[in-house]
């Protein structure tokens, strides 16, 4: 069985980002190409109101009912490249040091699966602009 890790991104303009009480990322970006391939994931599955939030599971082993399968490339600038055929459309991203988060290294595949948000959930980390600063910064992953 695989350690199939949720988030919930939502969008900040055409960029999707999430928030993370655990890892204590807040509108944590992905950019370079990853906003792009999951934009093509929901679009493709049409789910409604994503850009106010998701589901998104990951794992990086094999689970049934994946959506897109991502495939390491190479390290560049403390993050990962990845590629991959995201519903016949060829596609490349990069993921942050914030991957390091939730893996130990860089991932050989990524498997990713997009939902409808379940009621009840809410994709925004309320956290106070105090509260906030006692946590890491982005340069101390």
């Amino acid at each position: 069985m695989s350690n199939i890790l949720t988030l919930h991104p939502y969008q900040i303009n055409t960029t999707w980002v999430f928030d993370d009480e655990h890892t204590q990322l807040k509108e944590e970006a992905f950019v370079l190409g990853m906003s792009e391939i999951i934009s093509e994931v929901i679009n493709h599955k049409n789910i409604p109101n994503a850009n106010t939030g998701f589901t998104m599971e990951f794992s990086d082993e094999y689970f049934e009912g994946y959506d897109a399968m991502v495939t390491k490339e190479y390290a560049e600038s403390g993050g990962t490249w990845y590629s991959g055929n995201i519903f016949g459309k060829e596609m490349r991203g990069w993921l942050c040091p914030a991957l390091f988060l939730y893996f130990k290294e860089a991932p050989l595949h990524i498997y990713m699966k997009a939902s409808v948000l379940p009621e009840g959930i809410s994709p925004i980390w309320d956290v106070s602009e105090q509260e906030f600063r006692q946590f890491i910064s982005h340069e101390d992953y």
